[in-house]
């Protein structure tokens, strides 16, 4: 995952977004089935998909795979129908008289930009036991909001899933345990916590799934042959550096584009370059390279 900035993704709001999704949002409010008034608004949310491709890259903000051959999502990380705590468990509290009501979903949020994540199919969607669809579960499930509010209040619940709009969430995740592998920056002795939140993100948005993780590691593969040679040509003779002074700049470029955000798997490229900055050999590309989250 790299950082995605809330307020960069609420200036992907279409034309008339605002004025539409006030109607949208009354319509849904007085539906007595608010899944079938969502089935027929249809997906109104599909025009985010271009701004959100131009501001941040065709891949997915989950994953960081790039689109290709398949259509994407515009997930809602707040669900917008049913909510569930694990499989086949939905959200629920206790009535007076000891019944008990599922949550009715953020259908309140169905139409806020910054609910909206650019999601590919195998972290969105239920696929080989992984895919984010209705599950959302809290840390503490007394911070849960049940009925409707301003986006900015449910930044009181305590969110059990990585969210790539949170900085503190994804430098949690650490790529150099296993070739190719998310994990942890924590072990479950030193904060079981920690580790619990990346463990759980990982199988539900699919990270290390077998069609993730063979185009990552060649991803880290490449960065580490690069780096290896960047530091290779820097110990030549100045003769020899001169002879090799175009693989040099491609090699500095490849480096580069790796590490731009919006190329894929651009994190797990960071998390193996930063550790060089203080080297002499990679200096020169040093303002070039966005080692940011």
């Amino acid at each position: 995952m790299r950082y995605i900035d809330l307020q960069q993704v609420e200036a992907c709001k279409p034309v008339n977004w605002d004025s539409d999704a006030r109607a949208w949002l009354a319509a849904i409010k007085v539906a007595k089935d608010r899944s079938a008034k969502f089935t027929s608004l249809g997906s109104v949310w599909s025009p985010f998909k271009l701004n959100f491709i131009r501001e941040f890259g065709d891949k997915c903000w989950y994953s960081e795979v790039p689109r290709i051959g398949t259509d994407f999502n515009v997930d809602h990380f707040r669900p917008k129908g049913a909510v569930k705590t694990s499989k086949g468990i939905y959200a629920t509290k206790l009535l007076t008289g000891g019944k008990r009501q599922n949550h009715p979903g953020y259908w309140w949020l169905a139409f806020e930009a910054q609910n909206y994540r650019y999601s590919c199919q195998y972290a969105n969607q239920p696929r080989d036991n992984g895919g984010k669809h209705d599950y959302f579960p809290l840390i503490d499930e007394s911070t849960r909001i049940w009925r409707s509010c301003s986006f900015n209040a449910h930044a009181k619940e305590q969110v059990y899933l990585l969210d790539p709009c949170v900085v503190a969430d994804i430098e949690l995740l650490s790529f150099d345990k296993s070739p190719g592998l998310v994990h942890s920056r924590f072990d479950q002795a030193t904060d079981p916590d920690k580790y619990g939140r990346v463990q759980n993100s990982a199988k539900c948005y699919n990270l290390n799934h077998k069609t993730v993780t063979g185009p990552r590691l060649e991803v880290i593969t490449n960065v580490k042959r690069d780096l290896d040679l960047l530091e290779m040509i820097s110990k030549l003779p100045p003769n020899s550096r001169a002879i090799m002074q175009a693989q040099l700049l491609a090699t500095e470029d490849r480096l580069i584009k790796a590490c731009d955000r919006k190329s894929p798997f651009s994190a797990a490229a960071v998390a193996f370059v930063k550790p060089k900055i203080g080297e002499a050999w990679i200096a020169n590309i040093l303002p070039r390279l966005d080692l940011k989250p």
